[in-house]
Parts: C-alpha cells; sequence; structure tokens
C-alpha cells in the first residue's frame, strides 16, 4: 500500500484556513491545530455534568456490547477528558463512505494528541438522529463493474418520511433486501460474505434507522474506542432539557448574534452565506408524525401542535423532551453544552458555518472548540492506478475536462477528416446540381419535387457522416471505457468518490498508517 497526498481543488477560504490565516481564524477564537491552541483548550473547566453525560453513554452503549478500549473511553470521559468530535446524519449501510472518513480523522486525530501532548482525548462520533432529509440517506451507490458505470440502490425510493430518522422503524425484509442487493453489486468478496449474517442479524434486532446505523459503526470501530453519541435517545433529550430551556429563553440574543455574525464572517471573507432558514428560534418540535421548525411572533410559538406561549412551550419541554431538536444554528451550540470539546472535525460546508456562528457562542458565552477539516480520502486500486499511467491522466480537480479531452483527442486522431471533407464536398456539387436542375425554363411547377428529392440525398450524407463517426467510436470503444471508467470511479458526477459510493466497494483503512491532513490523502495498491 502506498499513500500520496495531494492539493486538490481547495477553495480561497479552505487555502487561508488551512494556511492559518488570522483574518479567517478570527471567527474561530484564532484557534488551530497546534500546541498553543492545544494547551489553551486543555486548560478550559470541565463541565459539571460529565460523569452523568458519560453514564447516559455507556448505558445506550451497553445494548451493542462495548469493547474494553470503549469502556475505558467512558471512564475518561467520565473523568473530564476532552473530546475529539464529529457527526454525520444515518446513512443507509454507512454510506457514503466519507461517514467511515470522517470517524478515521477522529481517530487520526487522537492517536496525534496523544503523541503530541501526552494526553488522551476520547473519540466520539455524533449520529445525529434528528435528522429528517430521508431522501438523502436512503441509498447508495456502487460502481458496476460489468457493466462499467454508476448503479443506486435504494431503500423504499418512494417512501416519504416526515419524522426524524430517530423516530422511523425500518421494514427489517426490505432492509434486508437492499442489503443483499449491496453485497451483490459489491462482489460478494470473502469479508462482505463473512459479514452477511452477522448484518442480517442485526437487522432483525434493531428497529430503528438509527439504531441499526449505530450498531454497524460500532461493529467496525468498536476496538479503537470510539464512542458513538446518540443524540436522538430519550435520555439525551431528557438530560438536554435545561439547555433546551436555555436557547428558548435566549432565542432572540441567538438570532440576533446568528444574523450579525454571518454577515460579518461572510462579507469580510467574501463567501456566499452557508446557512439559510428563516426561523427565529432555531429549534424544532415534533414526534413521530413531524417534524416543524419553531417561529416565534408576538411571544407566541408556533409548533407542530398549534400556536402556544412560551411558558406552555417550556411545559412541553419537560413532558415530553424527545419532541425537540436543535437546527443548524444551535445543533454545535448544544454540543458544546454537552461535551468537553478539544477539536471538532467537520466537512468543508461545516467549518464555513462554526465560522458564521461564531457570535452565537460569544453570546451564550460558551468557547468553541479548535475547528478542523476533516480528512479527505479516496482509493486507487492496481487496475485504477493502470488506467491513470496508461492514459497520462492524474488525480485533480480537472479529471473529467482532462478525460473529455483526452476522449476527443483519440477520436479526432482516429478519424480520416479528408473522407469526411469529400462527403462535404459531395453534399456541395448535389445542391449545385439540384439548383441547375431546378433552374431551367418552365421547371417552376416542379420546384417541390426537386427540393424534396434533394433533401433525401442530403439527409443520406448526413446519415453516412453520423454513422462514420459511430464506426470509429466503436473501434475505440475499449480505450473510450477506460476514460469513462476512470472518470465515473475517481469522480463520479464530478464529485470525490468518497461523497458518492459505498465503503464495501473499498479495503478497511487502518488510521495507524495516517497521519492528519487537509490535502486530499490517495490510498494506492489495494
Amino acid at each position: 500500500m502506498e499513500i500520496e497526498c495531494l492539493n486538490f481543488g481547495q477553495d480561497e477560504f479552505t487555502k487561508n484556513f488551512n494556511n492559518k490565516d488570522q483574518g479567517t481564524l478570527q471567527f474561530y477564537d484564532h484557534l488551530s491545530y497546534d500546541r498553543e491552541s492545544v494547551e489553551k483548550v486543555l486548560d478550559r473547566p470541565v463541565h459539571p455534568h460529565t460523569e452523568k453525560l458519560a453514564g447516559i453513554i455507556r448505558s445506550d452503549m451497553e445494548q451493542y456490547g462495548l469493547s474494553d478500549a470503549q469502556r475505558e473511553n467512558i471512564e475518561k470521559l467520565k473523568a473530564g477528558h476532552r473530546v475529539i468530535i464529529g457527526g454525520q446524519q444515518a446513512g443507509l449501510f454507512m454510506s457514503p463512505s466519507y461517514i467511515m472518513h470522517k470517524i478515521i480523522t477522529l481517530l487520526v486525530l487522537t492517536e496525534e494528541v496523544k503523541a503530541a501532548h501526552d494526553y488522551d482525548a476520547v473519540p466520539v462520533f455524533w449520529v445525529a438522529g434528528e435528522d429528517h432529509d430521508f431522501a438523502e440517506v436512503n441509498h447508495t451507490y456502487i460502481y458496476d463493474k460489468h457493466h462499467r458505470r454508476r448503479r443506486k440502490i435504494s431503500y423504499k425510493p418512494n417512501l416519504t418520511v416526515p419524522m426524524s430518522l430517530g423516530f422511523y422503524r425500518y421494514d427489517a425484509a426490505e432492509m434486508e433486501r437492499t442489503l443483499l442487493a449491496i453485497i451483490e453489486a459489491c462482489g460478494d468478496s470473502g469479508l462482505l460474505y463473512h459479514k452477511k449474517s452477522h448484518i442480517i442479524e442485526m437487522i432483525h434486532r434493531h428497529e430503528y434507522w438509527t439504531e441499526l446505523f449505530h450498531a454497524l459503526v460500532h461493529d467496525v470501530f468498536k476496538e479503537e474506542g470510539l464512542l458513538i453519541f446518540n443524540a436522538h435517545s430519550e435520555a439525551v433529550r431528557a438530560f438536554e432539557v435545561p439547555m433546551f430551556e436555555q436557547m428558548i429563553n435566549h432565542h432572540e440574543d441567538i438570532d440576533r448574534s446568528f444574523r450579525s455574525g454571518q454577515k460579518k464572517f461572510n462579507e469580510t471573507l467574501g463567501l456566499s452565506p452557508m446557512i439559510e432558514t428563516e426561523t427565529n428560534v432555531h429549534l424544532f418540535t415534533g414526534s413521530e408524525g413531524s417534524r416543524t421548525l419553531l417561529m416565534q411572533q408576538d411571544g407566541r410559538f408556533e409548533t407542530d401542535k398549534g400556536t402556544i406561549d412560551k411558558e406552555a412551550l417550556i411545559e412541553r419541554l419537560g413532558d415530553a423532551p424527545e419532541t425537540f431538536s436543535n437546527n443548524v444554528v444551535t445543533r454545535p451550540l448544544m454540543q458544546e453544552m454537552l461535551f468537553n470539546t478539544l477539536i471538532f472535525a467537520g466537512g468543508g460546508a461545516e467549518v464555513k458555518y462554526w465560522g458564521e456562528l461564531h457570535e452565537v457562542f460569544q453570546s451564550m458565552g460558551m468557547p468553541m472548540p479548535i475547528v478542523l477539516k476533516r480528512m479527505e480520502i479516496i482509493h486507487e486500486d492496481m487496475r485504477l492506478g493502470k488506467l491513470l499511467d496508461k492514459y497520462d491522466l492524474q488525480v485533480s480537480n480537472t479529471l473529467h475536462a482532462d478525460v473529455e479531452n483526452r476522449k476527443n483527442r483519440l477520436v479526432e486522431e482516429a478519424t480520416d477528416q479528408a473522407f469526411l471533407d469529400e462527403v462535404d464536398a459531395m453534399k456541395t456539387r448535389l445542391e449545385d446540381d439540384y439548383r441547375a436542375l431546378s433552374g431551367g425554363d418552365g421547371r417552376e411547377r416542379y420546384g417541390h419535387l426537386i427540393e424534396a428529392n434533394m433533401k433525401v440525398h442530403q439527409k443520406q450524407l448526413a446519415y453516412l457522416k453520423r454513422r462514420y463517426r459511430l464506426e470509429v467510436k466503436k473501434a475505440l470503444r475499449s480505450r473510450l471505457n477506460d476514460l469513462e471508467e476512470v472518470a465515473e470511479r475517481v469522480m463520479p458526477g464530478g464529485a470525490l468518490q468518497e461523497r458518492v459510493y459505498h465503503p464495501w466497494m473499498f479495503p478497511g483503512i487502518d488510521h495507524r498508517n495516517l497521519s492528519y491532513t487537509t490535502k486530499l490523502t490517495i490510498i494506492k495498491g489495494v
């Protein structure tokens, strides 16, 4: 196995953020991934509720079977050790691959903090069970090697799920069918064949979408000591009641500081807003039937169950906290209210919207953690490497354009342009002859007949050119398919491989072979 890191399509913001530009880091408490920042965050006081939070996480994770490494990390969390945290909604069977890469980033950073600072940080993965974008998580993609194309595999593609995913009970039979379709499409490798019965058992052991996702992530990373936080569990929601109440009481301050901070962030850095929301409360209410973004007007709150005053809203919070959840503005705030965070690792969009929220943290008296962009990883197996070499291509953000140029060049080189020129010359001569034919005395009455006959011949010549070009491409089909395979496997639809394809398409990654980097990590030869 060979590992290569390269700069890949970073926008100006990402370059400045990664290069620790202070004009950019002013929106992140001037924190970066260096000794000074790490020590500054480690010196902060810890939340008094840390021991209770650790107990909730332990109770939730015990049903999946705790490893010794996870038990040790729960004890560290209980003792006030800071976390390295990231999260994601529950994709179908852990898809797409970047979910795994987020977790790998947490593990890499945990090892590096231990080596560089002799500090035992705790890796925590936040499962966003409150998310309700079912259409985003109900499918995955596999590269079909036989037909050399991307193939979509969905779980109930026409199903609408209006509630949070944490409330959704899946159809076990349909989930098993989806699993078998994915495994078959991946090639039913020895590893997947071995795992198949185990995963089927998981499907029938659990009921809820996020529970199954939790079980799968747990199975992969339990020996690494990863703690998995189910944000949508009833115990967590009950624990968050005073935090939700604080957000309700200060919702005007939160909204005002969000709007102000977002404006300053984007105007200073020349960016467009990442967070777009019309709410002024930045919380959801909802149950198993719906999820509604709260709005406040004239002292009353519009909820999923009608309009109520603040007193009634807080009463409902105490009675049914599981019906409350955060939106994009308050979720990072809730994370910091819950955890003693050393590092938050997120995607590029997440990094930007944390910058937009800097004044929200200030208004609530919450310091920001170190914010880092997660690692980006793609796999280049031996076949893909050979194809890249054969056609003199490189992984880059111009790969699709490079492939199209190479295809056009192949076709151009194989095309007999003299033949096409002669066909065009024939067309010109034909049109001249027909004009002469129709120009004779007394032939006006036959003009429509002559023109119709000329068009028949014009169509035949156009057909000849079209079929000739198809025959040229047919002769090149193997090489053109090779080039299309490179583009489709590395950057399907123009997006990085990891953002589209299922992780079971690729071999597992040992995070101990990696170092944290903001460059694109290419794992070769496997």
